[in-house]
């Protein structure tokens, strides 16, 4: 039996991925920063603080031939003026990239048993970052680049090592994961009905699922085309790109 590690697991993706993999005759390993996380989309749970090479050491220890670092946060709560707080910027950032980065690193220094692939969860948006969840999108981003850039070294480095990033786009639900509380209406009504159009999470893990068993390396979910020209503006035209964030914000801030 194939063991996936699945961090993130009480979440709308974790959950849907895990369910997958049980049905699919997978040993799922359910982790997560709570202490507990009651469902049936996990054979064994289990609690990790996701900061440490030692935290990566614990999980690697079960010897995965599949892990699934899809453990990510949203800011939900932001300072007087609509920016960023300290410590959930903290915790942003090393939940959506550095602990991932981390797991790589030391994946690539252990003496492994199996073949292991490693498939991140980042971000439709992570070419094309809002000034609405700066902070969750500049993780992202930072995901994406690290994968990009230090994946192929590790995969020199130890060939039993594959480093893969998988972009879903919105999973239909309530608005938890946008910043709507720094949005105006209007920016909100347009949050809402990308939402509301968006697939349930069940289709979405099936198409991770899907993507996984390929040998593609980064995999992205139906991708709105207004995102396409957003990144390419991005990396082509980067000051106009700042300018266009700039006036996103006032046309859609509740703050200007």
């Amino acid at each position: 039996m194939k063991t996936v590690i699945i961090t993130g697991i009480s979440g709308v993706l974790g959950s849907a991925l895990g369910r997958f993999y049980l049905k699919d005759g997978w040993r799922v390993i359910g982790v997560g920063r709570k202490e507990t996380a009651d469902g049936d989309f996990y054979s064994e749970y289990f609690r990790n603080s996701q900061k440490s090479s030692e935290d990566a050491q614990k999980l690697l220890l079960h010897n995965p031939d599949l892990i699934i670092l899809n453990a990510g946060q949203i800011e939900t709560e932001i300072g007087e003026k609509g920016e960023p707080i300290i410590d959930q910027f903290e915790s942003i950032t090393n939940i959506n990239y550095t602990f991932p980065a981390i797991f790589c690193m030391t994946a690539n220094k252990h003496e492994l048993k199996n073949n292991l692939d490693i498939v991140a969860i980042g971000s439709i948006a992570d070419g094309s970052p809002s000034s609405f969840g700066p902070v969750y999108h500049a993780s992202k981003i930072a995901l994406h680049y690290f994968f990009s850039g230090a994946g192929p070294i590790i995969r020199n480095s130890n060939p039993k090592i594959r480093m893969r990033l998988y972009r879903p786009g919105a999973i239909k639900g309530p608005l938890a994961w946008a910043p709507v509380n720094r949005l105006n209406q209007r920016g909100y009504n347009l949050r809402k009905k990308r939402v509301d159009g968006a697939p349930v999470a069940d289709k979405v893990a099936i198409h991770i699922a899907r993507f996984i068993k390929r040998k593609a390396l980064i995999g992205t979910y139906d991708e709105p085309f207004s995102f396409r020209l957003l990144k390419l503006l991005f990396a082509v035209f980067p000051n106009a790109y700042y300018k266009l964030q700039m006036l996103g914000w006032k046309k859609g801030s509740k703050f200007s």
